[in-house]
């Protein structure tokens, strides 16, 4: 019981305070420092498994992977394999071994480090393997910590493709109908649509209309050079279909912004 110095000339600092401060400034994330030195990124070549160097944090516990580090998979079997960091705070040890299952990929140890001491496995690459070969898993996701800027980056790129509004010009599928094709049906859901007919006429409603009214169908009402007219919408697999009051009609652009 007490105080213990930490950040004071002469002062005696244990791994665990040390790494319990790297993980709350870390946002208490575990995983691969992303977009530093080579981010761990990893090849295959006669069943070789080689990585570039990269920092990886396990509840604060900091670990450089060399650059050139090879891992060797025997192709003796069929099977679902995982190269993993073990980071064990029982005996303060860094390894990188393979664990393989038949099926299936293997179950991880992921002791949480922060309240007790263990064992945590953290995946460096995922891969299959036969009698012949082995083929890395490039849709696995690893575990990554990205820093507070790239963070705040990805944030506004998200945001600006959310909110900024995305103008269309439909394909014309016969006179007076129109489809506008890839479009997600939940945030169609939250965006305002304007529809330009004739280059003059301007429609403005909630894509939310076209889904809680008739399912998946709407009608919108608009009047075009003193005559009143209604503009038919249905939704399938993605496809927004707009059908005009009159043949004669013209979609010539459609606004989405989603909210």
């Amino acid at each position: 019981m007490g105080v213990q110095k930490i950040t004071f000339d002469g002062s005696s600092v244990s791994a665990k305070v040390d790494a319990d401060i790297y993980h709350f400034l870390l946002s208490h994330e575990v995983g691969i420092l992303r977009n530093f030195k080579s981010g761990i990124s990893f090849t295959v070549s006669n069943n070789v498994i080689t990585f570039k160097d990269g920092y990886v944090s396990v509840y604060g516990r900091l670990v450089y992977i060399e650059n050139n580090t090879q891992v060797s998979i025997t192709t003796d079997s069929s099977k679902y394999g995982y190269v993993v960091l073990g980071i064990n705070t029982l005996n303060d040890s860094a390894t990188i071994y393979i664990k393989e299952t038949t099926a299936t990929y293997p179950n991880l140890t992921q002791t949480n480090l922060l309240n007790s001491d263990g064992l945590y496995e953290l995946v460096l690459c995922a891969y299959t393997k036969t009698t012949s070969s082995v083929t890395l898993n490039n849709n696995y996701q690893r575990s990554y910590i990205t820093n507070s800027r790239d963070k705040i980056y990805e944030l506004r790129s998200e945001m600006l493709s959310r909110f900024i509004p995305k103008v269309y010009t439909p394909n014309k599928v016969s006179n007076g109908v129109y489809s506008l094709g890839g479009l997600d049906s939940q945030r169609l859901e939250r965006s305002i649509i304007h529809v330009m007919i004739g280059g003059s006429t301007v429609l403005t409603f909630p894509g939310a209309q076209i889904f809680f009214i008739l399912g998946s169908y709407a009608l919108v009402n608009y009047r075009h050079y003193g005559s009143d007219y209604s503009l038919n919408l249905t939704y399938s697999n993605g496809v927004l279909t707009l059908t005009c009051g009159s043949t004669n009609h013209d979609i010539t652009k459609i606004v989405i912004t989603t909210l």
